[in-house]
């Protein structure tokens, strides 16, 4: 069980951390259609992320199945976290493409 919720912090760390942005030093600030891009990008890149996760703990999931059965707690605990990370992951998405729409179309993200 700590070990799920540290994963999960971590994971949600990681992604309030990418949407709270950066500036470079002497940049004056990027301009807003700049900086929804980049916060596009770092946003499906976590998705991105995030799905490989949950995939990674549902073929865990699967695996255990096998030796141990499917009625083990380990293979519950593993398939419900593969679920918290595709609903983590469809946020991330959904958060791309909101910030995705303040992009103009001819700017290259």
């Amino acid at each position: 069980m700590h070990t799920r919720a540290s994963l999960i912090t971590v994971v949600f760390l990681a992604i309030a951390g990418c949407a709270g942005g950066h500036q470079e030093a002497g940049s004056g600030g990027a301009l807003p259609q700049q900086e929804a891009a980049r916060q596009s990008r770092d946003y499906r890149t976590q998705a991105h992320a995030l799905r490989e996760m949950a995939d990674r703990r549902q073929l865990e999931a699967d695996l255990l199945a096998r030796e141990v059965g499917e009625n083990d707690p380990g293979v519950g605990k593993k398939r419900r976290l593969a679920e918290e990370l595709r609903a983590a992951a469809a946020d991330a998405e959904n958060k791309s493409q909101e910030t995705g729409r303040q992009v103009p179309h001819g700017m290259v993200q």
